[in-house]
Order: C-alpha cells, then structure tokens, then sequence
C-alpha cells in the first residue's frame, strides 16, 4: 500500500512538469531567445537559427500542495518510514492549491536583422496544464466526514483544471521607432491537439452530528477535444468508459490542422538613457476553436431524487448486497450520481495570457540588474511572481545570470542560467530553481519539497553579434536632446 502511494504521489508530480514559465532566461542579453518573453527586447545578432528539437526545450513546474517535507516521514539516512496524511492535508491552502505545468519544444526557429527591424520565425509544441484544489479534496478522504460532522460543517471538495496542447507558428517582428523606443509584436498561428476544461467540478457534503445521515450535492461540467480519435462512454450505471485509437489517427492527421487559433505577443522596450530602461509586454492572448472530438461531461445533484443524495446507513439488503456481489453494490452506488456524455459541437477556449512589467539599471559595460514582475490568471485565479536579477558577460562569449524570484507559498527560488558563445555555436542553459534539481543528498527530495522547478536548455547558431563596445557607445544629438545608441 506504501509503494503504492508513492508512486502516485510521484505520478502526480511528474505530470505537473511546470506552472510559471522559466524566466531566468530571458536576463540573458546574448541570447536570441530572451525574446519568447518580450518580443521587444533587444538582441546583440544579425542572425540565428535553430537546431530542430533541442534549439530550446523549456520544461517548468509549479507544485504547492505536494511536498516531501509535509507527506513523508524519514529516519536519519532519509528512508521513508511513514507517510504522514493528516499532516499532508492540514499543510495545504484552504484554496488555491497549484499542480501545473508548461512545456514547449522548439522545432524550427530562425531570425534574421534587416536595418532597423528584425524579424522570427518559430514553429513549437507546447503544452499548458493548469490543476488547481481546495483542502477538502485530500482532507475529506483523510480524514473521513466525521470530522466535519464534529465540527458541524460542510465538506466543500473541489478541483478546476485547464489543460491546453497545440502547435505554435509564430513570426515575431521587433522595430526600433527611435534609438531609445523599441516595440515587438508576435503573431501566432495555433492548432490544437488536445483540450480539457472544468468549468465546474465541485461538491458539498453535509454529515448531520446527530444521526450521521450524510447529504450530498455535487456538480460536474467539463469539456474535453482531442485529434486523437477516442469515444467516451456511460454505463446504465454511470460508469465512466475511456477508448483510445491511435491506430487510426494516420488514417485522420488532417484533424492535427483543424482546431483552429490565434494568439498575439506584444512589447515595448525604453531605454531612458545609458543606464537605465523600462519594458512591459502582453503574452499569449488569444483562443483555439475547438471541432475534432468533443464531448461533454455533465453530472448535478439536480438529477438525483429530492435534489441531493443522502446516506442514512446500510439497510439488511444493502449488506448483504455488499458481501455477497462487491461489484454490484458498487453499481447501485453509483446509480444515484447520475453522469451525461454527450458529443458536443464546436467550442472556443482561451490561452492563459500572462504580463511582464521590469525595470533594469546597467552598471558598466557588463553587468545589468533587474527587477521583474509577472502575472497571469487562470482558472479565476491571480498567479504572481517576483524576481531580481544580475545578468553579466564576460570576454563578450560567456553569459552569466543569477536571479531570485518570489511566488505564493515558494520563496526559494534561487536560479542561474550561464551561455557559451564560441563563434557561431551557443550552447546554455538556465533554471529558476537551482535547488530544485541539485542537491548533495537526494535530488528526488529536492525536487518534490520545491514549489516551483524549470530547465530552459539548447544550442543555437548565431552570427553577426554586437560587440560590448558598440553597444555602450552614445552619442548625443543637441538637436534633438536625445540619447542615441550606436549599434
């Protein structure tokens, strides 16, 4: 049964990979892809391409809820001896507990620079998984209704889950208006792979103090679109049935290109002299309109006898029943909850859009500090982070970064990204969380006890870069009282 949990546990965790997208990376100036988070922000290059399939694979979590520390017990060499549930569940947030995750894989990536403009293409695969919990989804089978019942309560469980997979084309143009005002704008062209969508999956659970009668009413409407041919069934006793047929997906590849969708990326970069400068941008607004696949799951306590369900105790019958045909009993159980299937037609669902606001300061040539903040809301849900970074470089081919950031219930969140550029070969890699993924004693430990981890890694061909020295040259213009930049 131990085992058992633990794998669970750990299951759940590695289908969270992410939930705040890696940010470190973009503090690194010679890097070309500090852009996907501001389509506005300066590069040092005429030119780069990408290496398809590990140009730049980005993998994230956001984990609050499921943490080592809170849900197992250890002796001194950190042997699992007991798992402590009720400590689990008492740790957790009231609401707003994150199991997310982000993933994309670049695929083909190039850009180029032409006089004041500058031009990117990118096709990627992603993946935005956003799960989020109340406290009474774990502590109501942990700790069981009778302790809800001494506290003359309800037992209101409830989960929300946003999941969207799509492919990505993007062509990003970046322009310089005046030698201090860049802006950038991305448009995208989305295809959706899969969706599923909880607009309600909720429940109330009322265990009478008196007499133990328990009274239930629940609701469930989700929507879920794939290209992956599969069918959704219900049984007469509203048992759940899942098919997959991917044998018959090469017969129906074109479904790969009829989810339909657009987004935009949009930034805006002023720099107020040699020293200072400020940025902001707007990402992934937009929708896919789903139509290969979709169906419709719905379930509410309306559709059961007098509104609600209510569980008095077992009759004579009812025991019986239970020793003699388990499965059977479980049938009649699930005949008061009554679930619907149904195929639906098209819907449209909406990315979660995030903003960036920064501020930076130069000090030199070759040190800048920044200070980030960055939000998004999903599932109606508001999701802030805040990081300060120092960004360094070093005989113009080396990039150093170090940043801290700051989120709900995380505040170890100590990153660092380094970059080799050695001619036109560049090679780096970038983490939010170092702690996260290194440790001198067990790095699954490290891993499940953070409450956000990332690696942003690849190799990139680039050409025509900047040197530190043109880059720092001004020249002021007394005509127009102006600060311009030489590049």
């Amino acid at each position: 049964m131990k085992k058992t949990f633990i794998i669970l546990c750990l299951s759940c965790l590695s289908f969270a990979l992410s939930a705040q997208d890696g940010i470190t990376l973009h503090f690194m100036r010679l890097n070309p892809y500090s852009t996907y988070s501001n389509p506005s922000a300066f590069t040092q290059y005429t030119g780069y391409v990408g290496i398809p399939g590990i140009s730049n694979i980005n993998v994230a979590l956001t984990n609050t809820g499921i943490h080592y520390k809170t849900l197992f017990g250890t002796n001194n060499d950190g042997t699992i001896t007991t798992i402590k549930l009720n400590n689990f569940a008492d740790k957790l947030n009231k609401k707003g507990n994150y199991l997310n995750s982000n993933i994309a894989l670049n695929i083909i990536n190039f850009g180029f620079k032409v006089h004041k403009l500058r031009f990117d293409f990118s096709y990627r695969i992603r993946v935005d998984e956003y799960f989020s919990y109340n406290r009474d989804l774990i502590a109501l089978p942990v700790h069981g209704n009778i302790y809800y019942a001494n506290q003359n309560k309800q037992a209101t469980p409830e989960l929300k889950l946003n999941l969207n997979c799509y492919q990505e084309f993007a062509l990003g143009i970046q322009a310089e208006i005046t030698p201090q005002v860049y802006i950038g704008v991305k448009p995208k062209l989305l295809f959706g792979l899969a969706h599923a969508k909880t607009k309600n999956a909720s429940a109330s659970i009322f265990t009478d103090p008196e007499n133990y009668s328990i009274a239930l009413d629940y609701n469930l409407d989700a929507n879920i679109s794939c290209v992956m041919p599969y069918t959704i069934t219900s049984d007469t006793n509203n048992k759940l049935g899942f098919q997959f047929y991917p044998d018959q997906f090469a017969k129906h590849w074109q479904d790969a290109f009829k989810n339909v969708g657009a987004a935009i990326d949009l930034g805006v970069t002023y720099r107020i002299n040699d020293q200072f400068g400020i940025a902001a941008s707007v990402l992934d607004l937009g929708f896919i309109h789903w139509k290969t696949n979709n169906y419709k799951i719905s379930g509410h306590s309306s559709d059961a006898n007098d509104g609600s369900f209510v569980f008095d105790g077992l009759s004579s019958e009812d025991i019986e029943l239970l020793k003699e045909n388990p499965e059977e009993f479980k049938n009649v159980l699930l005949s008061h909850f009554p679930m619907q299937i149904q195929e639906t037609k098209a819907f449209t669902s909406a990315l979660a859009g995030r903003f960036i606001l920064e501020g930076y300061c130069n000090v030199g040539k070759y040190h800048r500090f920044t200070a980030l903040f960055q939000g998004r809301i999903v599932n109606s849900q508001f999701m802030p982070s805040f990081t300060v970074a120092w960004n360094g470089t070093f005989l113009n081919i080396f990039d150093l970064c170090v940043s801290y950031s700051i989120a709900k219930k995380s505040y170890t969140n100590l990153g660092v990204g380094v970059g080799f550029n050695l001619g036109v070969f560049h090679l780096y890699a970038a983490t939010d969380n170092l702690i996260a993924i290194c440790t001198n004693k067990n790095p699954l430990q490290s891993l499940m006890n953070a409450s956000n981890a990332n690696i942003q890694m690849g190799i990139v061909f680039d050409w025509g870069k900047l040197q530190e020295e043109q880059l720092a040259k001004i020249k002021y213009e007394k005509s127009s009282k102006r600060v311009r930049y030489e590049e």
